[in-house]
């Protein structure tokens, strides 16, 4: 079977579409355990006409009771089958003369289910929860829970007794399904009281969990739950691959975090920025109109960049169009749940649509109260600006991210993620993401680190302080979320429960605070580094600065809170080490006095619970309120926090690095440069792959531009398969981004001019199921480069033309090689097998040879015949490499040397043939070694 964790990855690249059909497609029925019957038994009963159990025969009759949710009888809640444009999978109509034969309880269930069919629902019975038809299925097969026949309507059911619904819902949700709870309202001898001894106890469908709206037992990583608005825009200079050119609105919510994000961004066929925005925000569910996204996007969706579930909702109702959102005069009101600045009014229509589309969501998962309130605020969020773009072919290429398995070992993330603290592991995520444009507050990171590095006494207590004190920017989130009282008519154990998480949310708040003023305090003192006094860079000393003093209104009020709280044991109780469960500790509760006050004030004369609950949550209200009403100022302390845990970080890196790292050297695009770019790196390493296979490093010159202008900016390098061309390409852009980011290089020294973009092609991959082979994906990432490349972006083209025919590939990579070195004249490596490039090259002097360097071995005279050897030196060296040495390759690989020796053969005699068009590069060889020498024939020179 295979593990959970497992199940949880496979759930989570599941679909809405995926997991409606999970939920309504048909499973065998299961059959109970029953006793095998006997020869003469079985054969008894043939005689009788009874051929099987009660039991079998009972789950058969369910069966075809329930036939009408089968695929073939489904219908939508306003009667559409499946096929239907329109169709709505998520609703499900419960036929007429089914309706009629129910009991109040089944009524109270299928009125719900029908409409939320994309939700597991579990039915409040008594002292238990319980499970129906297909969502008992997948109780079942997803919980191993056992499967019986009874309950609401006879039919397929699983459950739990209530004490276990909480790891249920946690469990289904993890798996990536929406989950319900309906609640019994009232008690039963309530309902007889209040409408008769045969009255049904009422019940309600309250709050639904989703794997993108969780806010409870979650991991560092965000939760994000986004929509998406497209619309094309046709661009009538461009070439006719490019004419698909669209612009998207988009809005996300991090509901951990308890904010929403707006933004927008264009893109054109190759969708790279699209690819961007969704591993920068990795949303755990995308919002979109039904039919509102083009084939291309579509097909992009169909293998996103990160894990998610795509839904669809109804256009206009659900998801407006941006043009109404243009034309309201009252966005403000619009949008009343939120916190709308009036700039934000004013911003993009299609991200404003995509909020609106965000909140009725929300509203249909009964979680607007709760995620969409007035604490809420609403932030501009950009892909791009002020930042070296990062799109999204480049981000997996360079395996930023995540590893070449799918997750985060091999990957620069986990080389550099030593933080301490959950906020400093988000951050750094962001920092990778959006590398700085600025070189003064490149300079400012890069102070802070060697200052950092150089004081260990600074250092050590303030890590541990980090590792230790609460994720305090999920305790500001959660202390948002609580805002809204618990909805009115809840019964009064549900208000009760709901007051239990508002004070421990407002418990850990004031303990985060507490806690972050103590770290910050550290910082501004200097730690245990008493001779260094406290921290002179810039960005240390804004960062010490952001603690709050005790005499400031910030803190007062967080006094005037703890004060209003009765702890139960010290607030450090629920302290929690970084990867370590917390330890469960009594929630704290509020004074009694502070209610009693609450009721003079309010005129609460009589002494029953439900008034005293109603003080309760009024006092509770004020003293969140009192808290976010000092957001910014906590928030700012949070972002300093996050920033020096990262910074940590990076001297980490620069301390334990298996190689030589520096500080680089920034210089400015002008006069000096001749308004040139450059890159100039002495021992280059590439941080990750030298950890991976564990061994020492192999540092490597590497030289785009000279300072004064002059020299080549376009490097074409060959070499063997193998020996070394994508790992150098990779630890180029990596030492450009880690630069651009603050941190320390891998390399001995590093030079450079900013880079505004960088490009990468790497690597063979179709996308299978959207029909696009290797080839239309190479040629869709070399257009994006080729119209949106700058003299001042860092490009890295990697085997281009490798997937059509010789022929046609080696003319593309001859045409994209001379218009990015003359027309952009941009810093660019360029790998290649097309050995006749070189010759077309090799005085052009904007393009320099290099290649990477391997020996070829000869048996020695007198040993037992046997082939030649490669030995692959890891070394750039100047020039052009004789040929890729494929056969040798191919034999370290395995292939039969009888094989290779026929290969060395047919090899000779097509080379010969082909003498005069590509040029002559001959392997002379016989069976025991191997001659290798290479003349060239420039194309120019060809008729």
């Amino acid at each position: 079977q295979p593990s959970s964790s497992k199940r949880r990855r496979e759930n989570s690249r599941k679909s809405d579409t995926d997991l409606l059909n999970q939920l309504t497609t048909p499973q065998p029925v299961s059959q109970p355990n029953t006793p095998a019957l006997g020869p003469r038994r079985k054969k008894l009963r043939a005689l009788l006409g009874d051929g099987e159990d009660k039991q079998t025969a009972s789950y058969r009759e369910v069966q075809s009771r329930f036939a009408w949710l089968e695929a073939g009888n489904l219908r939508d809640a306003n009667g559409k089958q499946p096929q239907d444009a329109e169709y709505d999978a998520r609703t499900v109509q419960v036929p007429k003369d089914v309706t009629s034969k129910l009991s109040e309880s089944q009524k109270q269930y299928w009125s719900i289910k029908q409409k939320y069919r994309d939700v597991i629902l579990f039915f409040k019975v008594g002292k238990f929860y319980e499970l129906y038809e297909d969502d008992a299925q997948i109780g079942a097969d997803a919980l191993e829970w056992k499967m019986t026949i009874t309950g609401v309507g006879h039919c397929r059911q699983v459950g739990c007794p209530e004490s276990g619904v909480d790891e249920a819902v946690q469990r289904l949700t993890q798996m990536g399904y929406k989950v319900g709870r309906i609640e019994q309202m009232e008690t039963a001898k309530e309902a007889k009281e209040s409408r008769g001894p045969k009255a049904t106890i009422q019940r309600e469908l309250t709050r639904i969990h989703t794997p993108a709206t969780n806010t409870g037992s979650i991991g560092v990583d965000a939760v994000h739950l986004m929509a998406l608005h497209e619309q094309e825009e046709m661009d009538t200079e461009a070439a006719s691959t490019q004419l698909n050119r669209v612009h998207y609105g988009f809005a996300f919510l991090d509901a951990a975090a308890g904010r929403f994000y707006v933004g927008s961004t264009s893109d054109d066929a190759s969708r790279a920025n699209l690819g961007a925005l969704l591993t920068q925000i990795a949303p755990r569910e995308l919002l979109t109109a039904r039919g509102g996204l083009t084939k291309t996007t579509e097909r992009l969706l169909t293998s996103p960049p990160v894990p998610l579930q795509l839904s669809t909702v109804q256009p206009g109702s659900e998801y407006p169009d941006p043009a109404d959102i243009a034309a309201m005069q009252d966005k403000k009101a619009f949008f009343g749940g939120l916190q709308l600045s009036d700039e934000m009014a004013q911003s993009d229509p299609s991200g404003l649509a995509a909020l609106a589309a965000l909140q009725h969501h929300l509203t249909r998962m009964l979680a607007s109260q709760e995620l969409a309130s007035s604490a809420q605020l609403v932030v501009p969020y950009e892909v791009y600006t002020g930042a070296l773009k990062l799109d999204g072919p480049t981000l997996h290429n360079l395996e930023l991210l995540e590893g070449g398995e799918g997750g985060p070992d091999g990957s620069l993330l986990a080389q550099l993620d030593t933080c301490s603290s959950p906020g400093g592991q988000r951050l750094l995520r962001r920092w990778i993401c959006r590398p700085l444009l600025s070189k003064t507050e490149i300079n400012k990171r890069q102070d802070a680190v060697c200052e950092l590095s150089a004081r260990p006494g600074i250092v050590q207590p303030l890590c541990a302080m980090l590792r230790t004190m609460q994720d305090f920017e999920r305790a500001q989130g959660r202390l948002r979320n609580s805002a809204a009282p618990p909805a009115l008519g809840l019964p009064d154990w549900a208000i009760q429960a709901a007051q239990k998480r508002r004070l421990a949310a407002l418990a850990a708040g004031v303990t985060a605070v507490e806690e972050a003023c103590k770290a910050l305090a550290s910082l501004r003192q200097g730690g245990e580094d008493v001779q260094g006094g406290p921290p002179e860079s810039a960005l240390l000393q804004a960062a010490a600065a952001a603690g709050l003093s005790a005499n400031s209104l910030p803190m007062q009020a967080l006094r005037t809170i703890r004060d209003s709280l009765e702890w139960p044991c010290s607030p450090a109780a629920s302290k929690k080490g970084k990867g370590t469960k917390a330890a469960a500790a009594p929630s704290p509760t509020l004074l009694e006095g502070v209610t009693r006050r609450c009721m003079l004030q309010e005129n609460h004369e009589e002494e029953s619970l439900a008034a005293y609950l109603a003080a309760e949550v009024e006092a509770t209200n004020g003293l969140i309120a009192d808290f976010n009403v000092h957001a910014d100022a906590f928030e700012a302390m949070e972002a300093a926090l996050s920033s020096v845990d990262v910074l940590i970080a990076f001297a980490t890196f620069s301390q334990t690095a298996v190689g030589p790292t520096c500080r680089p050297e920034i210089i400015e695009t002008g006069a000096a440069t001749g308004g040139k770019a450059v890159l100039d790196l002495k021992g280059v390493w590439h941080p990750c792959v030298n950890a991976a296979v564990g061994r020492s490093v192999v540092p490597n010159d590497l030289q785009l531009g000279q300072r004064d202008g002059a020299g080549a900016r376009a490097l074409l390098l060959t070499g063997a398969n193998m020996a070394g061309k994508s790992t150098i390409a990779r630890a180029t852009c990596i030492a450009v981004i880690l630069a651009q980011v603050g941190c320390s290089v891998p390399a001995a020294a590093c030079c450079l001019t900013l880079a505004d973009r960088i490009f990468t092609r790497l690597g063979a991959s179709d996308r299978i199921m959207t029909g696009e082979s290797t080839f239309l994906v190479e040629c869709a990432e070399t257009a994006s480069i080729l119209r949106h490349a700058t003299p001042d972006s860092l490009v890295v083209l990697d085997e281009l033309g490798r997937g059509t025919s010789t022929f046609d590939g080696y003319a593309i990579a001859h045409a994209v090689l001379k218009h990015l070195s003359s027309q952009q004249d941009c810093r660019q490596l360029f790998a290649t097998h097309y050995h006749p490039l070189t010759a077309e090259f090799k005085g052009n002097p904007r393009v320099a040879l290099g290649h990477m360097a391997a020996v070829v071995t000869q048996p020695a005279s007198g040993q037992q015949l046997q082939s030649a050897s490669l030995v692959f030196l890891y070394q750039l060296r100047g020039g052009a490499c004789p040929c890729s040495y494929g056969l040798q390759v191919a034999q370290l690989a395995g292939i039969p040397r009888s094989i290779t020796v026929s290969a060395r053969r047919a090899g000779s005699v097509l080379e010969s043939r082909l003498q005069g068009a590509f040029g002559q590069g001959e392997l002379q060889a016989d069976d025991d070694a191997i001659q290798i020498r290479s003349v060239s024939t420039p194309v120019s020179q060809l008729a």
